[in-house]
C-alpha cells in the first residue's frame, strides 16, 4: 500500500495525526491533536488546523486557512486562501469556500454560538461571512462579499448584505 505523506520540517504536527494515501502538507503549518486526513488531502502553507478535525478525501486546503476544533470537512471540498472555519463547522461533500470566507462563531452581543452547517454542492463566494450557527441547504451559491445572517433553506443563488435570494 502506497501511503505517501510529505511535509516540510517547518511544521508543528502532533504525533497522533492519522492520514490516508497521497497527502501533502506545505510549510509553516500547525496541526493539532486527533486530526484525521483522508486520501489525497493537500494542505498549503501557513495553515492552523486545531484539535479533533476530520477531513475527507480529495480536499484542497490552500494557504493561510484556519480550521477551529471540532470541524468536519467531507470529501471533495476546496477551501481557498484565507478561509476561517469556527468551531464545529461542517462542510458537506463538494463545498467550495472562496478566498477569505468566514464562518462566524459569535453574535454582536458576544454570545458564542458554533455549529455552522453548509450543505452539499455549495459554492460560497469570496469574502462571504456566515453568521454563527447558520445552516445552508445543498446546492446554494452565494455571491462574493455576501453576509448570510439567516438559515438558507431553499436551493438557489443568494447575494447581498444581508443575503437575499437572487434566483
Amino acid at each position: 500500500m502506497d501511503r505517501l505523506f510529505t511535509w516540510k520540517h517547518t511544521n508543528v504536527i502532533e504525533r497522533d495525526i492519522e492520514y490516508g494515501e497521497h497527502c501533502r502538507i506545505g510549510e509553516f503549518n500547525v496541526i493539532g491533536k486527533n486530526v484525521k486526513l483522508g486520501n489525497n488531502v493537500i494542505i498549503g502553507h501557513h495553515c492552523i488546523i486545531e484539535d479533533d478535525i476530520i477531513i475527507g478525501n480529495n480536499v484542497d486546503i490552500q494557504g493561510n486557512v484556519k480550521i477551529a476544533s471540532g470541524c468536519i470537512i467531507k470529501d471533495d471540498c476546496t477551501l481557498k486562501h484565507g478561509t476561517i472555519l469556527t468551531n464545529n463547522t461542517t462542510l458537506e461533500k463538494n463545498v467550495f469556500m472562496g478566498p477569505n470566507t468566514i464562518t462566524l462563531g459569535g453574535t454582536h452581543e458576544r454570545v458564542v454560538n458554533y455549529g455552522t452547517m453548509i450543505g452539499k454542492n455549495c459554492y460560497i463566494g469570496g469574502g462571504t461571512q456566515i453568521a454563527a450557527n447558520k445552516k445552508i441547504c445543498m446546492n446554494v451559491t452565494t455571491g462574493a462579499l455576501s453576509f448570510v445572517n439567516k438559515d438558507i433553506k431553499e436551493e438557489g443563488v443568494y447575494v447581498g448584505v444581508p443575503v437575499r435570494k437572487l434566483r
